[in-house]
C-alpha cells in the first residue's frame, strides 16, 4: 500500500502523445493511467519525456486507431542505463528546476537533458540528428 504514496511516475496508458509525470504528492491514479515507483524516478521521467525516450516508445504496441499503448509491461523491458553520479545529479537538478521554478525556460532544460542523455549513451551526430528528426 505504501507504494501508492511514494514518489512515482504517472502516465496515461493510451494516447497519440505521451507525457510522463513526476508525482510527489501521493495522489492516486485512475485505471486509465499507469504508475511506477522505484529508484531514480526524476531521472526516469526525464528519460521517458526526452527525444530519446519518445524514440524508444514510437514502436510500442498501438490501438486500432494508431494510438500508442504504453502499459507498465511496455516500460519494464527498456534497458535505460543509470548515468554516472554527476550526470544523474545534473539531470535531477534540471528536473527540479522544471518542477519548481516557473521563471525558467523548460525548452532550455529539455535541451540540456537531451544533450546529457546523448552523451551518456554515446550517440554519434548522425544518430542524434536521426532521433531529433523523428
Amino acid at each position: 500500500m505504501e507504494d501508492f504514496f511514494r514518489h512515482k511516475i504517472v502516465w496515461k496508458r493510451i494516447g497519440s502523445i505521451l507525457r510522463f509525470s513526476f508525482d510527489r504528492s501521493g495522489s492516486l491514479a485512475l485505471d486509465s493511467t499507469c504508475f511506477a515507483v522505484g529508484n531514480h524516478i526524476k531521472y526516469l521521467v526525464a528519460i521517458l519525456n526526452s527525444k530519446f525516450g519518445k524514440y524508444l516508445m514510437k514502436e510500442s504496441p498501438k490501438t486500432g486507431t494508431g494510438d500508442l499503448l504504453i502499459s507498465v509491461q511496455a516500460i519494464e523491458p527498456l534497458l535505460i542505463p543509470i548515468p554516472n553520479s554527476q550526470d544523474l545529479k545534473n539531470i535531477e537538478d534540471l528536473m527540479d528546476m522544471i518542477l519548481n521554478d516557473n521563471s525558467i525556460s523548460i525548452e532550455n532544460c529539455e535541451f540540456q537533458i537531451n544533450q546529457i542523455i546523448y552523451s551518456q549513451i554515446g550517440l554519434t551526430k548522425d544518430e542524434i540528428d536521426f532521433i531529433e528528426s523523428q
